[in-house]
């Protein structure tokens, strides 16, 4: 079965060539899922999925054609096929310069992720009763109004051809358990949240490792349901891992994606210059084997790469796919990703984090004379000027070294790069633990994070 799909594959791009392509590629994926949603007690959803299909892209007269279907047989692939050949040759003409692909090796490759527990082995009875015990957990502390638990697995396989001779198989797994809760009055509720996972299989969930994160929720909403809000102004803060992730994947990574720096973003133009501090190194990683962004190869067949985007506080080079690799000079390091078999890859992030510095965390603490202890990012927005604005799940003052009264409804904003250059001390605790969806047009796993940093920007509060 499945020697007889890449045939399928191999004769469908053999096809593109002969409507008068110059290059061809095709993307088989399947995707098996399980999801459970429990709710203040109440099972609100659990349901199985599958999906299948094939994605057909083709580079003809200098201009991109793509069709995908989600019936896998010849005839279907073969019109899939030729449609894009018609859609790339009838756009042809509109475009201003023909499209050139950047140089890449032909690899003969398969890719399995690092899966010890594999949920098709585990039972749903089981999955449904370990989203309860979280949900228990949660319930039985008083102040807890409302909780959300949500698990969900999803087994996949990508089969990528070209006609460059390229035939990649990409198998893995990825499992998530998310805990939402809110506490507080009706008025003035508090809420906090925590999400596990990752590439891998059931053992990312069991155990421990779910109440644990459930315990933290259940208290942070405790803590915060008789917390103040903050003064607002310009501070010195210290930044928790996920929230240091959150601004760089948001607020910075996003503007060193080549399609936006061709569009214009902060850092257009900027290679070489000095845009953090010589403390700071971000990268966009592919690794590592368990982080939600994994990917060995993109969807453009490209072998994938560490990218240091920025290196001891100088910007080195930007995330490319093959097109943009070809128009400024780069080497593609396999940032081209799609949601799924129905769409064209787009330039994406995968793993985007600040590298360790040499700080202990509580050092840093220790060190900070005025200022706030952030934890959490809860989400917000950025622009291609890198300006920002995140709210931030717990807040903590900080006076003399140490910690004193907590605040919630807390937001924090500025300019990404300004944030970055003011950084004065880096944690040796590098975590990349915030798995999640990217969106821009397309959702794609990523995951981040960072060490604990010290900076400045803007703190507000809401209420």
């Amino acid at each position: 079965m499945f020697r007889s799909m890449i045939d399928l594959l191999e004769k469908t791009v053999d096809r593109g060539l002969l409507l008068g392509a110059d290059y061809v590629d095709v993307r088989s994926e399947s995707y098996e899922g399980f999801a459970v949603r429990i709710r203040k007690g109440v099972l609100d959803t659990a349901a199985t999925s599958m999906t299948e299909g094939v994605g057909v892209r083709v580079l003809a007269d200098g201009s991109w054609g793509f069709s995908f279907t989600e019936k896998i047989s010849r005839d279907s692939l073969y019109r899939a096929v030729e449609n894009a050949v018609k859609m790339a040759k009838a756009s042809a003409p509109a475009r201003a310069k023909p499209v050139k692909l950047a140089d890449v090796k032909t690899v003969r490759d398969r890719c399995t992720a690092d899966v010890k527990e594999k949920p098709a082995d585990v039972s749903v009875e089981e999955k449904i009763e370990l989203a309860f015990e979280v949900d228990r957990f949660l319930r039985a502390y008083n102040g807890v109004r409302e909780d959300t638990v949500h698990y969900g697995d999803s087994i996949f396989r990508k089969i990528f051809v070209s006609s460059e001779g390229s035939e990649i198989t990409i198998e893995g797994c990825r499992v998530s358990l998310a805990i939402y809760a809110v506490g507080g009055s009706p008025t003035s509720p508090s809420s906090a949240h925590e999400l596990l996972g990752g590439v891998g299989g059931y053992e990312l969930v069991r155990g421990d490792v779910s109440l644990k994160a459930a315990e933290t929720v259940a208290e942070r909403v405790l803590r915060l349901s008789e917390a103040g809000i903050p003064r607002g102004g310009v501070h010195t803060v210290v930044l928790d891992n996920e929230l240091l992730g959150l601004i760089v994947h948001e607020a910075f990574g996003h503007t060193a994606e080549a399609d936006m720096v061709i569009s214009g973003s902060i850092l257009t133009g900027k290679l070489g210059e000095t845009v953090a501090s010589e403390l700071v190194t971000i990268v966009d990683d592919p690794g590592p084997i368990h982080a939600n962004g994994w990917t060995p190869y993109d969807d453009e067949g490209v072998k994938a790469r560490k990218v240091v985007i920025v290196d001891k506080g100088v910007l080195m080079e930007y995330m490319h796919n093959r097109e943009t690799a070809a128009l400024m000079n780069a080497e593609p390091a396999g940032n081209a990703r799609a949601q799924s078999y129905g769409f064209p890859p787009l330039i994406r992030m995968r793993n985007t984090y600040m590298e360790p510095g040499d700080w202990k965390p509580e050092e840093i603490i220790e060190d900070t004379k005025e200022g706030f202890y952030l934890k959490g990012g809860v989400g917000g927005q950025a622009d291609s000027n890198g300006e920002f604005m995140f709210s931030v799940q717990e807040a903590w003052r900080i006076e003399d070294g140490e910690l004193k009264e907590p605040y919630r409804g807390v937001t924090v904003s500025g300019n990404a790069v300004d944030v970055l250059k003011s950084i004065d001390a880096v944690g040796r605790d590098l975590k990349i633990s915030s798995p999640g969806t990217c969106g821009k047009g397309q959702l794609v796993p990523v995951d981040g994070g960072g060490p604990h940093i010290r900076c400045r920007l803007i703190v507000g509060g809401m209420r």
